[in-house]
């Protein structure tokens, strides 16, 4: 039933500690990257990779785009103070514009987001890396992003990288880079849907910090996203000066009435993404284990066997008796469900109405991928989702979970894995 992350917390999410999910108050002032370094290139006409190795180029050198481009709203110097706005499923058609027209707004820059079909890739010596069976496609989290704009928001020494990124070209966030086994001068090949066939590459332009490109797997320029299909405006970015509260006030007016909506600084979470209270899907993925997949009928989807064999396991665990999830959740939920035992709460949960771990199937609204796909979320059905007991909302976080009930579109009989215990 839960539709995953179009979720967050307050006053912020825990994460996990030790995996790069860090964020400094001095960051928070003036960028979303700390430390990232200056963006590796290689430019190379789209299309399949030459019969020659492909040779990585040195850093890039240059300054950010021109400021009086006329798609850019950025000053010459980063905003005092930046804030991350999103809405479920994506922003509402002009909320850029209005957004642009309230008091206290310096800089606006919008952020579209969409997944991916990975259908190959090669190395920078034009060796193949990863292999889908014929068919099938690895989803990949991708934004598209205005170079224009976006690189203000960020440190320093990503901006020229970001501003000079082509057409054809791509960054991997570090994540991804270890997924994809990747680096400056690999490729991806995609599959083109949605009423655009064929396929296209992608040049691996450079590798940035996470932070960089709000923990996205892919990050594009604008063309490129809309030649790939990236075309939902998933979130925004703004600088502002004068008080957080007026500007938070103006922005909630220049939305649709009723519309949830969630504002964070950068303090506040770890990535500037949409979706923020909940692991990013490429930190899903090196936890849980990548798939390929096959389209399904009504939003699901079909998995390759390899890695359901290899990542689900059927268990029986405390209360709830026997289950089917991700083997890498299965202790911590069994560390849970016995907790609950030993202190006589297990009560708490009715084993009867169990909704299930695993179920490969999108989001509500189609938007992304369940983590339900991963077997790394669990529904449990309480009787009265509006009273769920504070008590079992605080012993799933001691075990690593997170509640949907604290969501901007709340779910509460959901709980995601978010980091370990």
């Amino acid at each position: 039933m839960a539709p995953a992350p179009e979720a967050a917390g307050r006053p912020g999410p825990r994460f996990p500690r030790g995996a790069g999910w860090r964020w400094t108050a001095a960051a928070a002032l003036l960028c979303l990257a700390v430390g990232a370094g200056t963006v590796l290139a290689l430019r190379q006409p789209s299309g399949p990779p030459a019969a020659s190795p492909a040779t990585p180029g040195a850093a890039r050198s240059g300054t950010p785009a021109p400021t009086d481009s006329p798609a850019s709203t950025r000053p010459a110097d980063p905003p005092d103070r930046t804030l991350l706005v999103w809405t479920p499923g994506r922003l509402p058609d002009g909320t850029a514009r209005r957004v642009r027209r309230v008091r206290g707004v310096q800089a606006v820059t919008v952020v579209k987001g969409g997944l991916l079909e990975l259908a190959g890739s090669v190395d920078s010596d034009g060796r193949p890396v990863d292999r889908p069976r014929p068919g099938a496609t690895i989803p990949l989290e991708a934004i598209g992003f205005d170079p224009a704009s976006y690189p203000a928001f960020q440190a320093t020494p990503a901006r020229a990288g970001l501003a000079e990124l082509g057409p054809g070209e791509a960054l991997l966030g570090t994540t991804s880079a270890r997924l994809r086994r990747l680096g400056p001068g690999g490729r991806l090949r995609l599959a083109l849907g949605a009423g655009r066939r064929g396929e296209r590459w992608l040049t691996v332009a450079g590798v940035v910090d996470d932070t960089v490109v709000g923990a996205a797997e892919v990050a594009v320029n604008l063309a490129e996203a809309r030649a790939t299909g990236i075309t939902a405006d998933r979130y925004l970015l703004l600088g502002y000066r004068g008080s957080r509260a007026a500007v938070a006030a103006g922005v909630r007016r220049a939305l649709p009435p009723g519309l949830p909506v969630r504002l964070r600084g950068p303090s506040e979470t770890p990535f500037f993404r949409a979706g923020d209270a909940v692991l990013p899907q490429a930190m899903v993925k090196e936890r849980f284990g990548e798939f390929s997949w096959r389209p399904g009928a009504g939003g699901t989807f079909v998995q390759d066997q390899g890695w359901a064999a290899a990542r689900l396991a059927t268990a029986r665990v405390p209360i709830l008796g026997r289950v089917r999830c991700n083997r890498t959740l299965l202790p911590a939920l069994a560390g849970a469900m016995g907790e609950l035992r030993r202190r006589n709460l297990g009560r708490l949960v009715d084993p009867e109405t169990y909704a299930g771990c695993w179920n490969p199937r999108l989001t509500r609204g189609g938007s992304g991928i369940s983590r339900h796909a991963w077997g790394a979320a669990l529904d449990l059905d309480v009787g009265n989702p509006s009273a769920v007991d504070p008590r079992l909302v605080e012993i799933m976080a001691r075990w690593g979970f997170t509640w949907g009930g604290r969501w901007l579109v709340p779910d509460p009989i959901h709980f995601e894995w978010l980091g370990p215990p």
